[in-house]
């Protein structure tokens, strides 16, 4: 029984490790005046600063093409 139950939350670890290494995202997030593009690929993130709301959001268009991910149905209202 122990065993299994060890193998178990192996599998698991495993698998949760192998979702974070693959894992691929884009984020618009605001940072005080400035917008930050978090492209997230294959569990590696990465950051771009933009003073401009499109620019930022043009970028992140261009990732998500480029990843291809889906594009987001309606950008969030700019508030930085």
């Amino acid at each position: 029984m122990q065993q299994s139950q060890q193998t178990a939350a192996y599998d698991a670890t495993a698998a949760v490790q192998t979702l974070t290494e693959t894992a691929t995202a884009v984020h618009v997030v605001p940072d005080r005046d400035e917008w930050n593009v978090v492209i997230i690929e294959n569990g590696i993130e990465r950051l771009q600063s933009f003073v401009q709301h499109d620019w930022a959001l043009s970028y992140a268009r261009g990732q998500r093409l480029r990843l291809g991910l889906p594009a987001p149905t309606d950008p969030p209202p700019a508030t930085a």
